[in-house]
């Protein structure tokens, strides 16, 4: 180890010299000196069987490519689970021993040796197919070129450019060039075509997956140190640890020392064996876990609030501001939720300067407003609405749970119409294509669309839309044709197509099921049932409290009519056969289904769940032991799901293999 670290320093002090005297014709030591260190250097590397890619020994010669090729990884490369509470960290160290170490900001990065030579560095892409990036590889500043080790290895780590180079590269860039965070820089960096750009950004490799022979993931660690590898800033954290606030703190200095860009930390089970017992789910392993300790903000200019409708008339504000780049997307967007919330950040005007975030790393979220002394005028001035934007009639600011919300008060509001009508065609509810938010104002602003039931009579205007523009014909007829295929249709998709305040999918899923056993008994058809039940109750509908039971009764009172004469419309199919099926029906009864990979026979995902639901049987997210049957029409394939099922010798099926099984 003391020789690796001589030669590092060795080719910090060579090339700094090689610097001074090519770009500055400075001599900071005598040839006879330089040479002296050089030949140190050589003789070192011989010694160790270690050369590194900024060794001046070996010059790497800058490589220009046409395109990056399509690799596919040996093995999934796959993200972690996430979590930002401090207690799943606890939790997840309890009782056995782990690494914390920091998540580096950068982009995750493959090495492949053979006969201890460098032979590929790919990029994660999407963890099963990535780009190679060998040729820029050979110029960062700290990838061992060959290694003391003739097996095959392979290292996972992250590309990353410090803050410090990340501010002297940007200083260099011209204004429409700059990167926003080193982050972006690397990425760019690293798939540039040509080497001698990467070269120039003073790239580095920080390895944070050793595969070792060992039973610990801290030899491993050891172990690539000694290979001549830079190891992710780590600390070892024994079972039961009180203490974890320290740890965290101090990897958070370690990685601010070193200017390492950050994006939380990562807790992995120290020994190999027991992490790997644990599995993988579709997306991540179970031995390990992200912790996220902080949310990246983001100053922007708020140029307006925009206000939209949704189905229950409630106005919600939104912030519409200058595009900010967070996370690699860009921003121009995000809720404020209602009035209470715009009132408590303070805003009043446009022009003010907010603090945007990615809540959990998904959501846009206003974090703060910064104080200023702009004078409010009536051209900068953000209040509340006053008339509806979409009816333009008064509106009123209402308590809803002592919050104040603000609402269209025309019970007839087009804005209202468009938010249920779109939540009506939606995919979980009655599920029909083409019909979009925009396509659906255009025919209620033509007067077609009234109510959910004028929609099955849209083809009396087929001849006119064929005339508008931007519809042709063939969009048209395919319209038409997913308007008549969804009249066949299940009760709790019917249900939850309507709307009915408080009343979510699962709701609708017990008051179908509910619904369902009446008409069985009574031999009735179940939709006669949901109308005409009489007054629905907490014991009738179990997981539904007595708010949601009135809500529901409620609406029935008052629409009953209304819910008679559109499930005429339909061929309302239950989600169990008739009594003499019953026994059929049950077949799945304890089973444990998994789904994954693209369907063929059924037309989503919801569609397989409900008849395995159909059928007495259960869906669950992940495979487990307790897993009964993976459903994926790819059976050989190396997805996680298809490796853990393998590995529990679970069944692998395809959807015709399903269709046979309730056959």
């Amino acid at each position: 180890m003391d020789k690796l670290k001589r030669i590092k320093e060795l080719i910090r002090q060579l090339n700094q010299c090689r610097d001074l005297y090519y770009n500055n014709s400075i001599s900071k030591i005598s040839n006879w000196e330089y040479d002296n260190l050089f030949d140190e250097l050589k003789r070192l590397e011989e010694e160790t069987n270690i050369i590194m890619t900024n060794s001046p020994t070996h010059t790497v010669g800058y490589e220009v490519k046409s395109e990056l090729k399509k690799v596919k990884h040996s093995h999934l490369m796959l993200s972690l689970d996430k979590t930002k509470s401090l207690s799943d960290l606890k939790k997840f160290s309890d009782d056995k021993d782990c690494l914390l170490m920091c998540k580096m900001d950068g982009l995750s990065i493959l090495l492949s040796y053979k006969n201890g030579e460098l032979i590929k560095a790919e990029t994660r892409g999407n963890g099963e197919i990535g780009e190679d990036v060998t040729h820029n590889a050979k110029v960062f500043e700290n990838i061992p070129l060959h290694i003391d080790y003739t097996k095959e290895l392979e290292i996972e780590g992250e590309a990353i450019i410090t803050y410090d180079d990340f501010e002297k590269i940007n200083k260099e860039l011209p204004p429409d060039k700059k990167y926003s965070n080193p982050r972006n820089l690397v990425s760019g960096s690293v798939r540039q075509l040509d080497s001698g750009i990467a070269k120039k950004r003073h790239i580095k490799f920080i390895a944070w997956k050793v595969p070792t022979e060992k039973d610990f993931m801290l030899s491993g660690f050891q172990d690539a140190e000694e290979l001549g590898f830079e190891i992710v800033p780590y600390s070892y954290i024994p079972k039961k640890t009180k203490n974890l606030e320290y740890y965290i703190e101090k990897l958070k200095e370690v990685a601010s020392k070193k200017n390492f860009p950050i994006d939380g930390l990562v807790i992995s089970y120290n020994d190999i064996q027991y992490g790997k017992s644990l599995g993988i789910t579709e997306h991540h392993p179970k031995h390990s876990l992200s912790y996220k300790f902080y949310d990246d903000i983001y100053q922007t200019k708020l140029l307006d609030v925009e206000f939209t409708m949704g189905k229950t008339g409630v106005l919600t504000p939104t912030a519409v501001f200058e595009p900010v780049d967070i996370d690699g997307s860009i921003i121009e967007r995000a809720s404020l939720h209602n009035i209470s919330i715009m009132n408590k950040l303070g805003i009043t005007h446009k022009g003010q300067i907010v603090n945007v975030y990615k809540a959990n790393t998904v959501i846009p979220q206003i974090d703060s407003v910064e104080e200023d002394d702009t004078e409010i005028t009536n051209s900068n001035i953000i209040t509340p609405l006053n008339l509806c934007p979409f009816c333009h009639s008064d509106t009123s600011i209402i308590k809803d749970n002592d919050t104040d919300v603000l609402v269209c008060t025309n019970p007839n509001c087009k804005g209202k119409l468009l938010g249920k009508l779109s939540h009506f065609v939606s995919k979980n509810a009655i599920g029909i294509e083409g019909l979009s938010d925009q396509t659906l104002q255009k025919f209620i602003d033509l007067g077609w669309l009234s109510s959910f039931k004028d929609i099955y009579y849209l083809s009396e205007h087929k001849e006119e839309m064929y005339k508008i523009n931007g519809f042709g014909k063939k969009s048209v007829d395919k319209l038409l044709e997913s308007i008549e295929k969804s009249r066949n249709t299940t009760l709790d998709r019917f249900i939850y197509g309507l709307c009915i305040p408080l009343i979510g999918r699962t709701a609708s899923k017990t008051i179908s099921s509910f619904c369902r056993k009446i008409a069985i008994r009574d031999l009735l058809d179940d939709i006669y049932v949901f109308y005409n039940y009489g007054t629905f109750n907490a014991n009738d509908l179990n997981g539904l409290g007595e708010i949601m039971c009135k809500s529901l009764n409620d609406y029935i009172s008052q629409k009953k009519n209304e819910i008679m004469e559109l499930s005429k419309e339909f061929n309302i199919e239950s989600n169990i056969r008739k009594q003499d099926n019953i026994t059929n029906n049950l077949i799945l009864t304890n089973m444990v289904f998994v789904i994954t990979g693209s369907l063929n026979h059924y037309k989503n995902r919801n569609d397989l769940i409900s008849v395995i639901e159909q059928f007495g049987g259960k869906v669950s997210g992940s495979v487990s032991s307790k897993t009964s049957y993976l459903i994926n029409n790819n059976i050989t394939s190396t997805s996680g799901k298809n490796a853990k099922a393998k590995q529990l010798n679970i069944p692998i099926i395809s959807e015709e293999d399903f269709i046979q099984l309730i056959s």
